[in-house]
């Protein structure tokens, strides 16, 4: 209680969980068979990972007053423009563009460059029932592709972080490997 959430975690099925975290797992009631390992990657300017990301990346526009308006998820913001009967033939065409926007934004922001274009799938809604409330929801991407490495210590940094938001509902984790 006397901490912050230090870790990200992603759902890899049922039961299955992938976690980055600031320190070891504890398990004080035997609930999961733990298998873990530090996560020290040296990394270079130039290298070239693949990377896997499911992030709830989202946009916040400014409302006439200056102030920030409401956030939205970077698809629906896309189709907003698009009259509500035209929004189904374009919402596969957005997701590509608005996600490829932004995971080129947090690169630009956080040391890294795609090497090419990203897959983009599973735009999945999730919703969180609220008791006495209407229902929260946020919409998910799924990222896959190659970046290379611009600036380690800003990437590795922002890589502990996570990405989007949602991070406490199993997004913002991006899973690294060397490319080949």
């Amino acid at each position: 209680p006397d901490r912050d959430r230090d870790f990200l975690w992603r759902s890899e099925g049922p039961g299955r969980f992938t976690a980055l975290s600031a320190r070891p797992p504890a398990d004080p009631h035997g609930l999961f068979q733990l298998d873990f390992k530090p996560f020290e990657p040296v990394l270079r300017q130039g290298d070239r990972l693949r990377f896997d990301l499911r992030a709830n990346p989202v946009v916040a526009r400014r409302d006439g007053s200056g102030k920030r308006g409401k956030v939205r998820d970077v698809v629906m913001d896309a189709l907003y423009a698009t009259p509500r009967g035209a929004r189904d033939g374009e919402r596969w065409a957005c997701i590509q563009s608005a996600g490829r926007d932004w995971l080129l934004r947090q690169g630009e922001a956080n040391g890294f460059v795609l090497a090419g274009d990203p897959a983009i799938d599973g735009y999945t809604r999730v919703r969180l029932p609220r008791q006495g409330a209407k229902d929260a929801e946020f919409h998910s991407l799924d990222f896959a592709g190659v970046l290379e490495v611009r600036d380690p210590g800003r990437f590795l940094a922002r890589l502990a972080q996570g990405y989007g938001k949602a991070r406490a509902f199993g997004c913002g984790l991006m899973l690294i490997r060397r490319a080949r």
